[in-house]
Order: structure tokens, then sequence, then C-alpha cells
């Protein structure tokens, strides 16, 4: 039985597994900023140095299908304590390495870390904690998680800058050790543990599907659609996908239980989701784009401009999630999608400088802080508990997709308007038209995510 009380010992638990996805994201985005550097001492170019973090999203997506399986077939604490130990082997492998390749070897190794410590936190928020205070500790995730790109660039650009980009993982390396010695002495089983054999062919499929989605997405934002591979690709896609319902209907026991789609609530939650995530990725790739080439601002005052926004969100996410204890879903949910419409009606119609970019930027992160958490409370604590494990899954892969597709989306429009400019000052106003249409399909879209939620609400139906 769940007490009805939060334990000290469970809260601390939820702390350690956090950590791991919180170091986990925040080296993904301070190593971004260490690319060029890095493309200078190993000799490679943007395309291949970018596998640093394309190949982790990769590989994280693969292993993030599993934690389903994983759950039934093994202990909380041993999959923390695994997943942690390979984390932090690769980490040290990156700390002392000089080559790309063994690099890349490190980066994939911390991925499989990220892809387990994410759902799992998750699985014992839902399983361990009473409905009641549910919204608190997914904020109290949230939080955690999403300080690791607020503070991400800034760290990691200090850290190269002064140190070198080896350090960024020295200084990761006693966060992963602390979170392994309290997770190991906090993380209990509450469920029983049923021996099952892994799906193989349903992994292998899922893996099709998100694996060829991410390369679809990467390869239309470069090449477009019309060109031989990016059609493979897409028809890769929809046969791992397509392949995997109709499979899965055959099963006893699918990896994924595309069952959990029949609940309208949580079609309608995940879909927002999906959405919500995809605006909110166009903004983090295009206001830095403006403030450096239209407004000619450096690096360092483009990442701080974010840093206002990243820090509400994660405020926002811990207090929203009290919210949601003491009114129900409704309103903080209410709140975060009209901050986030407003947000981006201010940044679309107010002429582009550095304070509406600031100030329009934070108030969509802080109705995202209102809206995200809450809305996967809500759409996952909907289902019935058999479903729960699948629908943290489906949610730590959606926001993978959707971030990819943000970024490729905002990259292709620019992109386009770009391709016209035939000198620096041309560059500068084209890119300026671009973003602004950016913006402008980012209304229609958190329009739509704004329809889906307040939809999942309305349901009446799961």
């Amino acid at each position: 039985m769940i007490d009805d009380k939060l334990s000290p010992r469970l809260v601390l638990s939820v702390l350690a597994i956090g950590l791991l996805g919180f170091t986990d994201i925040m080296l993904e985005t301070a190593l971004n900023v260490s690319f060029p550097m890095l493309m200078t001492e190993f000799k490679v170019t943007s395309s291949t140095v970018q596998w640093l973090t394309s190949g982790v999203i990769l590989l994280t997506s693969m292993v993030v299908i599993l934690s389903p399986w994983l759950k039934k077939n093994f202990t909380n604490r041993s999959q923390f304590i695994v997943a942690t130990v390979i984390s932090i082997v690769g980490v040290l492998i990156d700390a002392v390495s000089n080559t790309f390749v063994i690099t890349l070897f490190g980066r994939l190794l911390q991925g499989i870390g990220g892809g387990v410590g994410l759902p799992l936190m998750y699985n014992v928020i839902f399983e361990q904690v009473p409905e009641k205070k549910r919204g608190t500790m997914v904020g109290l995730g949230s939080l955690i998680i999403s300080f690791a790109p607020a503070i991400g660039p800034a760290f990691g650009g200090y850290l190269t800058q002064n140190y070198g980009w080896h350090m960024v993982f020295w200084v990761v390396l006693p966060v992963q050790i602390g979170s392994l010695i309290l997770g190991w002495a906090t993380i209990k089983q509450v469920s029983t543990i049923k021996k099952e054999k892994l799906d193989i062919i349903g992994w292998l499929l899922l893996s099709l599907f998100f694996v060829s989605g991410i390369f679809v997405i990467e390869r239309i934002s470069t090449h477009g659609l019309v060109n031989l591979l990016s059609l493979l690709m897409t028809l890769a896609m929809f046969v791992g996908i397509i392949g995997y319902i109709l499979y899965a209907k055959r099963v006893d026991n699918p990896l994924l239980s595309p069952e959990i789609f029949k609940f309208k609530v949580f079609r309608f939650g995940i879909a927002a989701a999906f959405v919500a995530q995809i605006v909110n990725l166009t903004f983090n790739y295009a206001i830095p784009m403006v403030l450096q080439i239209v407004l000619l601002k450096n690096p360092q005052v483009a990442g701080l401009t974010l840093l206002p926004g990243a820090l509400s969100y994660a405020m926002m996410a811990i207090i929203s999630g009290r919210l949601y204890d003491r009114y129900s879903a409704r309103l903080p949910i209410t709140i975060g999608v009209t901050l986030m419409f407003v947000g981006t009606l201010l940044i679309a119609f107010i002429p582009i400088n550095l304070i509406s970019l600031t100030g329009g930027f934070m108030v969509i992160q802080i109705g995202a802080g209102f809206w995200f958490g809450n809305n996967m409370t809500y759409s996952v604590s909907s289902v019935p508990v058999e479903f729960q494990s699948s629908g943290n899954s489906i949610f730590s892969a959606t926001t993978n997709y959707s971030a990819a597709v943000g970024i490729a989306l905002a990259a292709g429009i620019i992109a386009t308007f770009q391709k016209q400019a035939i000198n620096v000052r041309e560059l500068a106003s084209s890119t300026h038209i671009g973003a602004l249409w950016t913006f402008r399909v980012d209304i229609v879209l958190i329009v739509l995510a704004a329809i889906l939620s307040l939809s999942a609400l309305g349901s009446i139906r799961k």
C-alpha cells in the first residue's frame, strides 16, 4: 500500500533518479557550445560533430521504449544502478578521450543512462506517490530536469573557454557518483517482478520507427523531402510504426501497448504535448539566430537572453504542481496554454528587439512550466495503472521527437529565406523575415495545442 504522505526516502529517491537525467541533458546542452572547438580539434565537419548529440538522441529513444519491459523484469534500484554505472563509465571515457570515435562512444553510453533514467523517475512517481501529491512530485522531477538546459550552455561555455571541454565531464562526474550513492540508499521496490521474454521483434519495429524518423527530420531540414534517401527513410518510418501496430495486436504482451490510445484523454494529451514542444523548440532555435544575425549580438548575449525564460520554466514547474494537487488539472493547464499563446503573440507581433524577445520568451516559458508536467500527470493518471508505464515511455519518446521536429521546422523555414541572400545585409533581412514566418506558424501550432489540451480536460470518458 502507498502511504498517504510523502516519505523523505521517496523524495530523495526521485531526486537521485532525476539527477541522472539532469546530468545527461546538461552534458548535451553544455557540449553543444563546444562543437566549433571539437571540430577543429578532431578535424571533423559540423555534420559529423553533431552526432555527439543526434547519436545520443537515437540511442536514448531506443532504450526508452524498453522501459515497460525493464519495469516488469528488474527492480527500480537495479535499473538505476546499472544505468548510472554505464553513464559514469561514459563520462570517464569522455573526460580522457582524445579522438572523436572514443568521445562518441562515451556519449552513447551516457545516452543509455538517460534512456533508463527519465522514464524510471516517472515510473517511481506514478507507482509510489499518492495521487493527491503526484502533481507536486512531477513538478519536482520537472524542476530538476528543466534546470539542465537552463544552465547547460553557460556552464559548458565557461568551462570550455577557461579549462577546456574535458572539464565539463570532470565536473559532472562527482554529481553522478553522488546520485549513485543516494539512489542505492533510497530507491525501493513496491511492485512484483514478473519475468517476461523481451519482445525483440516489437523493439526492432519501434526502433526502426524512431531511428528513421529522426533521420527523416534531419534529412528534410537540410536536403528537402524530394530526394531518394529522404523518401526511403520516410518509407522506413511508416513501415516501422504500421508494422508495430499490426504486430502488437497479435501478441499478448506488446512492448508499448497501442491500446493506451483508446483513452481519449491520453490521445489528446500526448498530441498536445507533441505540438507544444515543437513550438517551444522553434523559439529555442530561432531567437539566438535572430539575435546574432539580425541584431548582431554575440553568442553569450544570445544564451543569456534565453536564461530568464529557462529559469522561469524550472520554477513554475514545482509551483504549478502544487496547484495541480490543490485545485486539480484544469487551473494550471488553462493558465499554461493561455500564457504560451500570449507569449507567442508578443514575439510574433511586437517589433523584434532584445527586450521583446527576452520578455516574450519568458512569458512562453512561464506558461510551459505551468503546462508540460501537469499535462503529462493528467494524461497518464487518467489511464488504468497497467498502461501507465507505457504512457511514461511514450511521453519520454515524444519529447525527443518533437524537439527534433521543432528545431528542423525553424531551421527549414529560416534557411528557405536565407537562400535568397547574396550578401551580409540581405542575410540579416532574410533571417528576419524567416523568423517572422516561423513565429506566425507557431501561432497556429499553439492554438492547435491549446485546443487539444482543453479537449483532454473536457473529455468525460477516458
